[in-house]
């Protein structure tokens, strides 16, 4: 059985990134789109991100078949859904420690994602949009988890409520992030960058 974790996704996807954005920067160049250099780190620092939030929520996935212990599990076993939020910070046994780590870790996860959503299009530069992207983004990852579950393709993940919850504030979060910084220099700059997106999309 072959396990596919975060750092076989960097081996297979960066050069691949790398190959698809030489070819994607010759063309424009070609079009005579002038080279962005704020633009590229905004991307590719995105792109980055995206490998480690696939990393953190999706990896690893077993290749090969379901994993034995697994198939011993029935069905809602595997599905491992816990509806009522925050009810198992309340067990004995749970260090706070750990709590702080996942509530910190919900609130984060998403909040680049937003973040540079915000700083490429002006449409979604208002909370309740960014409100939804995060609901959206989330509920897509717990999902993925659940079908990966019940397929048996990952070690068991706990499918949370709360982490849907936190990971929306965290959205939230991210747009206040946004409208505090979007002035000054910050402003000027994604404001640069903002018309040459208009411009391709």
């Amino acid at each position: 059985m072959y396990s596919f974790e975060l750092q076989g996704l960097l081996i297979l996807g960066l050069p691949i990134w790398i190959i698809v954005r030489i070819i994607i920067l010759a063309n424009r160049r070609k079009k005579g789109v002038k080279f962005n250099i704020g633009y590229e780190i905004l991307t590719n620092l995105f792109v980055i991100y995206l490998f480690l939030l696939i990393g953190i929520t999706i990896l690893p996935i077993y290749i090969g078949g379901m994993l034995p212990h697994i198939q011993e599990l029935s069905f809602l076993e595997r599905c491992n859904i816990s509806i009522v939020p925050f009810i198992d910070y309340f067990k004995g046994g749970i260090f706070f420690r750990t709590i702080i780590r996942n509530v910190v870790g919900n609130l984060v996860l998403l909040i680049p994602f937003v973040l540079y959503i915000c700083a490429i299009s002006e449409k979604v530069r208002n909370l309740k949009s960014s409100t939804i992207i995060a609901f959206l983004i989330s509920l897509s990852i717990e999902l993925i988890q659940l079908f990966m579950n019940i397929l048996g393709l990952s070690g068991i993940r706990a499918v949370h409520v709360e982490d849907l919850i936190l990971n929306t504030l965290g959205g939230v979060i991210a747009w206040c992030i946004f409208k505090l910084m979007y002035k000054g220099k910050i402003k000027s700059t994604i404001d640069k960058i903002y018309p040459q997106l208009i411009e391709e999309n």
